[in-house]
């Protein structure tokens, strides 16, 4: 906590920033409040914020390198104005002697890789509905919403070029793509920021030393005086209606949710539909989803502890999804539990569901239905504005045939923001019809600042816990866990631009006693400015499968050295070499991994290697695993995707054999959407000769709001 003189002149200064609006030249906080600027003319539509709209725009002058912790070095100017129907916001970015990264050329497909800037606004006051607009110095754009996985909505960005090394850059946002409240006068936060690709750097208009991420809403100043009448941010019902043609000797081979592949009758017709309900609170629902969704390739042939997680990618339980799963989640060796894990629902035929917020609450509730099964979750999480105390309610009621599961949680998590320190604890409860009731408790204390982050935790998870719906890493555990981690800088003139280094120690054991699970792992990375990065971990970890009072506890000590080199770039090359005791034998894993962008073109491979021994001097058998992909993009709206992957040998954990998948995808001016795709890159093993042609009417609002 600061002392009071220092804290006293801070208000007096945010005092004065709410009286003289216009002008922000200074890092700005979350105590800070600046009024926003309604202009009755449309700015004109050119990249340079110029004329006479933008003379009484929010401006934006100062920004810290969030990644440096030290006030930028190259000038960024950023403005906010609006109208009745648009959110204006314009860019200027210098950089000159660094040159300009823009190698993405399909809009909504992702540019975090090249120079862009981002506008972040957060309509809700609590980081319940935090939205994300994009763009690179080409204009080529992309967003992410909080509340949505498959947000993409229509908006516009134009940009422009100087030949002193800067760019300028409009973003023209409709009110209809965001949901806010009804109030007449709006209060929400807002941010600026920015990256520069050739060095890896994060500008940040808003700031605070125990900000760990640009993207935290809770550390963003708040922008008052916003004026719209009601319907203005409220969304327009929604739909999208796929009709889908297959073909293929394996035109039946169909993925459940969770990685398999079953042979299930094609869907040639299906919907999904949003209707608002208020203007921050949605219906949604889901006839005959779509299950033909082609994936990510997720294949790996790494070492796996436990069993692997997948990301959920269909659009019903996209939406929302933040309104469901309520509750902290708690990671075991980096595997997060969940009491709401979407892809262990499998094809499903129906679902029905309520989602939003009111105020600083946030609820979901849902119901899906298939064969041999009908399950009900619902959620509610209540957030004070700058995050000091969250409250929170879960629970799953799984239904299956000749099995009932009920599974309900509460949590409580509280945040300092000045000094960074924060407290969770989570109790959770399932009554299981076959294996009867179980509970899992965790309680944590730490502080996290940008520098540093410092915890200590205790979990008690029951034998027996493991939610039909959920997901629960290990099973009759209790014990502590300690966790330390630094984040430094190097010197102004220095080669080092970061490095960082942490420690974590913990010790489970059963009901009976005996260990279950040790760790006492470290790491430490140096990351030069150069944009070379070398990191490595390692250390003793243990777990015992078997826990009867004969089952021992087997090692999983890997140390693993991985270099990078343009991390961040469109065009980073990754090495890693791990080795060390893993179950009954010894392991050794190699990857080498790179993409490139050459116009509309883009490259990627990845060659891995797993040497399994039985022991560190037995015979071994080994695993590779090569994999090519090639872009190729037809203005912003069309690409096309070629993707060819190889596994072979038996001494890794994947399934042999060679796929290839091709997909091409167009949206069109009216958001309707074309997919032509054959085989799928999600698929273990061999290529799946299957074609599959859809075609996605969309109708009303735009996508994901």
């Amino acid at each position: 906590m600061a002392p009071v003189r220092f804290v006293l002149p801070f208000a007096a200064v945010a005092a004065m920033l709410a009286a003289v609006p216009a002008w922000a030249d200074a890092i700005a906080d979350h105590t800070m409040h600046f009024t926003a600027a309604k202009s009755s003319v449309a700015p004109p539509l050119a990249a340079a914020a110029e004329g006479p709209a933008w003379q009484n725009a929010l401006k934006a002058t100062a920004f810290e390198n969030v990644t440096t912790r030290e006030p930028a070095k190259y000038p960024t100017r950023a403005y906010f104005l609006y109208d009745d129907k648009n959110m204006y916001v314009a860019f200027h970015a210098a950089q000159s002697g660094v040159p300009i990264v823009a190698t993405q050329t399909v809009d909504n497909a992702g540019v975090l890789s090249d120079d862009h800037v981002t506008f972040s606004v957060d309509t809700s006051g609590n980081g319940s509905r935090v939205y994300n607009f994009r763009a690179t110095p080409k204009g080529v754009h992309d967003e992410s919403s909080s509340e949505n996985a498959r947000y993409a909505p229509d908006w516009t960005s134009l940009a422009k070029t100087e030949p002193d090394g800067s760019y300028d850059v409009l973003m023209v946002i409709p009110f209809s793509d965001l949901r806010a409240q009804s109030a007449p006068v709006q209060r929400w936060k807002m941010n600026f920021s920015r990256f520069i690709a050739t060095t890896n750097d994060q500008y940040s208009w808003a700031y605070e030393p125990t900000q760990t991420s640009v993207g935290d809403a809770s550390f963003w100043p708040e922008i008052d005086g916003i004026k719209l009448v009601a319907a203005a941010t409220r969304p327009k019902p929604h739909a999208d209606i796929y009709t889908l043609a297959s073909a293929g000797s394996q035109n039946r081979q169909f993925q459940n949710g969770i990685g398999n592949f079953i042979d299930t009758k094609p869907r040639g017709v299906g919907v999904d539909v949003t209707v608002p309900v208020t203007n921050t609170m949605a219906f949604v629902g889901t006839l005959n989803p779509d299950f033909s969704n082609v994936e990510q390739d997720q294949t790996t042939i790494a070492p796996q502890m436990f069993q692997r997680q997948y990301q959920e990618y269909r659009p019903f339980f996209a939406q929302g999804a933040q309104y469901i799963n309520t509750l902290p989640q708690v990671t075991v060796n980096g595997i997060g539990d969940s009491l709401f894990y979407t892809p262990s629902i499998g094809i499903f035929n129906r679902g029905l569901k309520i989602e939003g917020t009111a105020g600083h609450n946030s609820v979901g509730a849902l119901n899906v239905t298939g064969d041999g099964f009908n399950d009900t979750a619902f959620g509610y999480k209540y957030n004070r504005p700058d995050h000091t105390l969250g409250l929170g309610v879960e629970g799953v009621m799984a239904n299956h045939t000749g099995l009932k599961d009920d599974t309900a949680g509460l949590s409580v998590d509280t945040n300092n923001p000045h000094s960074g320190q924060f407290t969770i604890a989570e109790l959770k409860h399932e009554n299981n019809s076959a294996t009867g009731a179980a509970s899992y408790l965790f309680a944590s204390e730490g502080v996290q600042t940008a520098k540093y982050f410092a915890a200590i935790d205790y979990r008690d998870i029951a034998p027996g816990f493991d939610p039909v719906d959920g997901y629960t890493a290990i099973d009759d555990i209790r014990g502590p866990r300690a966790i330390v981690a630094y984040n430094g800088v190097g010197g102004k003139y220095g080669f080092v631009k970061s490095w960082n280094g942490g420690l974590l120690v913990d010790r489970f054991v059963d009901r009976e006693g005996q260990v279950r699970e040790y760790d006492a792992g470290g790491n430490v990375g140096v990351t030069f400015q150069n944009q070379l990065s070398v990191m490595f971990s390692g250390g003793p970890s243990g777990l015992r499968f078997d826990t009867s009072p004969s089952g021992v506890v087997v090692p999983f000590s890997l140390r693993q050295i991985m270099a990078g080199y343009k991390d961040g770039s469109p065009s980073p090359i990754d090495a890693s070499y791990a080795w060390g005791p893993f179950g009954a034998g010894y392991l050794q894993q190699m990857t080498l991994s790179s993409s490139q962008q050459f116009g509309v073109y883009g490259i990627s491979f990845e060659y891995d290697g797993t040497i399994e021994h039985a022991s560190a001097l037995q015979p071994y058998d080994t695993q590779w695993l090569r994999r090519v992909s090639l872009t190729r993009s037809f203005g912003r709206n069309t690409s096309l995707a070629i993707g060819l992957r190889n596994v072979n040998g038996l001494g890794g954990f994947a399934t042999p054999g060679s796929n290839l998948a091709v997909s091409f995808h167009k949206r069109f001016a009216n958001l309707d959407e074309l997919y032509i795709d054959y085989g799928t890159p999600a698929a273990p093993g061999n290529t799946i000769h299957r074609l599959i042609v859809k075609y996605v009417f969309h109708a009303g609002g735009a996508t994901g709001t």
